[in-house]
Parts: structure tokens; C-alpha cells; sequence
């Protein structure tokens, strides 16, 4: 597909515009704010009772923080010097796309933990991702020679007396507590309007060819065949800049959505 420099005019501005309408969450997520605090009788103040000292608040939030940094990163990246009404606006092959993939992800982990209505599926859940944790801390100190405070036995012991407690039947907390990445991505993709399943493993997966290098996200950049060197093509490679249209606008909406979930289940019901 080729683009004329005025569609690609229109489409940088579209992506400043989106991220333009984030610049609060980053007010909120890197300074003194009152947006995460919790209020008492809350359905997260509940559910931080519940799964105390992994409180599902703390994660969450911790989630829409990283997710809301590397959108302003990916603004910095965007956004150069300024001369007059002009504005320089950089546009990287594969490294945008990571720090999409960094917000889409985090975003969607805390859409993931906030959007169901039972409070036993958001403990399940978040109990999940603490035995996940420990398993890639534990593979870490080992890779470093280290040794963790408390062993992983008593670590997922403290985890599974939560779950039981909770009401997860002791029979079902090994299969309750396991976590996926990808079914994560999926299901939160059913709780944001305008992107399904569907669009959201697609959204995640392309920016992580981009971000791996994978040879078939080729097929997600713009190219320009420059040369010919024998039966192999000689292409000059940038980034899809209506691709990104679709891909930013995607990962603003879960991020959004993330925000608004956390202050409807932080607030006490009236």
C-alpha cells in the first residue's frame, strides 16, 4: 500500500490527537493523586480483603501506570522540535510499536482484573497472576544464584489458602490459578466496545512480531522495493502509518476503559 504524504499527514495527526486525550492518566499515574485510592465498602476494597497482602487494586492500578507510561513515551518518540506552526513528527519502524504493545498489554491486564461482575472470578484471577509472578521470580533468582526469602512451596501455599478461603473448591485451585497471556488479551478484548476478541489478540500479536523481529511482521510495514540482487528483492521497510491509526486507537480505548473500571470499582456505592 502506498500512502501520499497528505494521507500520512492526516493519519500522524489522528494518532497525536489519540494520545493527546491520554495526557491526564499520566498526571494521574506519575504524580500525588487521590485517583487510586480505594473507598471503604467498595467492590475493590472487598476484593483487597480478600487477597491481602496481593491486593487486586495495587495490581490494577500498577497495570494502568505502566500501560499510561509508555503511551507518553510513545508521545515523546512522536513529537519533535517545533518551529513556528510546523511540528516534526518521527516515526520509528519497529521500536513504537513495542512501547504499543507495552501499553496494550499492561491495559488490558487491568481490564482483565477489573470487568468481571463476581468478586470470586477478580480474586481468582488475581491470585492467578501472583502464582504466575512467583514462578518467573523464582526462575529468576535462579538464573542470578540467588535464593528467595520464602521457598515457592510457602509461597504458593499462602496463594492457595486465599483462593479456598475466597470459595474456590481446594480440588479446582491448581486449574483456577493458571495464567495466559494471550486468553488475557482475548478477554478483555470482550469488554471493550468496538474491539472483541478478535482485534484485541491482533492488535497484541502484530506489535509483538514488530517488537520480536519477526520475519511475517513484514507484512505489517510499508515497502518499497529499491533493488534487485539476483531473485531477491531489495525493499526499503517503514512503518504502516494507517496501521498505527488502527492499532493506537485500539490501545487508547483499553486504556480508557481500564481507567474507568478502576474508579467504578474504587467508589462506594452511594
Amino acid at each position: 500500500m502506498t500512502i501520499s504524504s497528505t494521507d500520512e499527514q492526516q493519519y500522524l495527526r489522528a494518532i497525536l490527537t489519540m494520545l493527546e486525550k491520554t495526557k491526564p492518566y499520566e498526571g494521574l499515574t506519575s504524580e500525588p493523586s487521590a485517583a487510586w485510592d480505594v473507598q471503604p465498602g467498595s467492590p475493590l476494597a472487598r476484593d483487597d480483603a480478600k487477597t491481602n497482602p496481593y491486593q487486586v487494586s495495587h495490581l490494577a492500578w500498577q497495570a494502568l501506570t505502566v500501560a499510561s507510561d509508555h503511551l507518553h513515551c510513545l508521545r515523546r518518540s512522536l513529537v519533535g522540535d517545533q518551529q513556528g506552526n510546523e511540528i516534526t513528527v518521527t516515526m520509528h519502524t519497529y521500536a513504537q510499536s513495542t512501547l504499543l504493545r507495552g501499553a496494550f498489554e499492561n491495559s488490558a491486564r487491568a481490564v482483565w482484573l477489573l470487568a468481571p461482575g463476581k468478586r470470586l472470578t477478580r480474586i481468582q484471577r488475581r491470585l492467578a497472576l501472583q502464582m504466575d509472578n512467583n514462578k518467573h521470580s523464582d526462575r529468576m533468582h535462579n538464573l542470578l544464584g540467588q535464593t528467595p526469602n520464602r521457598t515457592t512451596a510457602e509461597r504458593a501455599k499462602q496463594i492457595t489458602d486465599l483462593a479456598v478461603a475466597a470459595g474456590i473448591a481446594p480440588s479446582d485451585v491448581k486449574k483456577e490459578l493458571v495464567f495466559v497471556y494471550k486468553k488475557m488479551v482475548q478477554t478483555a478484548g470482550e469488554h471493550v466496545p468496538g474491539i472483541g476478541t478478535d482485534q484485541a489478540e491482533a492488535v497484541w500479536s502484530m506489535c509483538s512480531a514488530l517488537a520480536h523481529g519477526d520475519v511475517h511482521s513484514i507484512g505489517y510495514l510499508e515497502r518499497e522495493i529499491v533493488g534487485q540482487v539476483g531473485n531477491v528483492a531489495v525493499a526499503r521497510l517503514s512503518a504502516d502509518s494507517k496501521l498505527m491509526v488502527w492499532i493506537t486507537a485500539h490501545t487508547v480505548s483499553m486504556v480508557e476503559h481500564g481507567f474507568q473500571l478502576y474508579k467504578q470499582r474504587a467508589t462506594a456505592p452511594a
